[in-house]
């Protein structure tokens, strides 16, 4: 349950991550990714799920509800990578293909759905604790299909984007990127294998085969869903805390931070510029990247009027990195 609340949580967090970007652009195709994601986390929650079926007094509806903003939130997701990493000329067939797989995938969803409702198989006389449509718990064929086709679905698109992220990932020059899509990827990976034991459970519980691993099935997929959920919001959102992260140069920020003591020491009076420039003090300035600048050329003239054996090791090493920092 902790895992669940998390990723419902972490969901949230992507839809405000992106809401000022959304706002800023008129729209931001990563914040339609996340609401119907977090949406339908929230949803398929068992209080909110018993709440909206007797609410709208129709048994069921909410798992309805919550597949499908699940299918459309893939079906955006997708869409988000494949615009991210695949070049514009490349686009147009992945982006068309994926459209009709998520329409036709959503209307067996919702045609399933009705048979099953119309046979009987969707019911509110449910234990506690249960929802009013548990594929997992009805021997229905009905139910099996509304459920196998949301399985089926999200594995592919899962797939899909795992293959693209892999592709594309040595040729992304951002560590940050590089890590997010990377995070993506892993979870795309976690979400097959959750559907697939979801799936898994269908089965046996259809066929009355193997019962005794019903209950197991149950938990390790609800685990590991939380955990595709939690590393695909934390994949998502890196891009856009990078885009702060640049905006704040915090980088830059750190750098100076490390160097200070070094420029203390090594700093020689004929090179530093003035006296309020240390770095230090720079870290609270509105500009940061040339104070850093500063900080490097004075301890790299001050090394080289020193013959070049000023600094340490350990030094030259945090120099470099600065400059690495400086020049990315």
């Amino acid at each position: 349950m902790s895992i669940t609340i998390a990723s419902t949580v972490a969901l949230w967090l992507l839809v405000l991550s992106r809401l000022p970007s959304c706002v800023r652009q008129r729209g931001d195709l990563v914040f339609f990714v996340a609401l119907p994601a977090a949406l339908a986390t929230t949803i398929s929650g068992v209080p909110v799920s018993h709440a909206i079926d007797a609410g709208l007094r129709f048994p069921g509806i909410a798992s309805l509800m919550s597949g499908c903003l699940v299918m459309l939130s893939f079906g955006l997701f997708r869409t988000a990578i494949v615009k991210a990493v695949v070049a514009p000329a490349e686009q147009e067939p992945v982006l068309r293909r994926g459209l009709l797989q998520t329409t036709a995938a959503m209307t067996v969803y919702c045609v399933a759905f009705a048979c099953a409702s119309m046979a009987g198989a969707v019911s509110s006389d449910q234990p506690l604790g249960r929802l009013a449509l548990d594929a997992g718990s009805q021997s229905d064929v009905g139910v099996f299909v509304f459920m196998a086709t949301l399985c089926a679905f999200l594995a592919a698109v899962s797939v899909e984007v795992t293959i693209v992220c892999l592709r594309y990932l040595p040729q992304m020059a951002s560590a940050m990127f590089r890590t997010g899509f990377s995070a993506v990827a892993l979870g795309c990976v976690v979400t097959v294998v959750a559907f697939a034991a979801k799936f898994a459970r269908q089965i046996i519980v259809l066929t009355y085969v193997g019962l005794d691993y019903e209950p197991v099935l149950q938990n390790a997929f609800h685990a590991l869903e939380g955990i595709a959920a939690l590393l695909l919001s934390f994949g998502l959102m890196l891009p856009s805390v990078s885009e702060r992260v640049a905006q704040w140069q915090l980088n830059e920020r750190y750098h100076l931070v490390r160097l200070h003591p070094v420029w203390r020491r090594t700093a020689h009076a004929s090179v530093v510029i003035d006296s309020v420039s240390v770095p230090l003090k720079g870290v609270l300035s509105r500009n940061p990247r040339a104070r850093l600048h500063r900080a490097l050329v004075e301890i790299l003239d001050s090394d080289l009027a020193a013959g070049g054996n000023l600094l340490s090791e350990s030094e030259t090493k945090l120099v470099q990195k600065s400059e690495g920092a400086l020049y990315a």
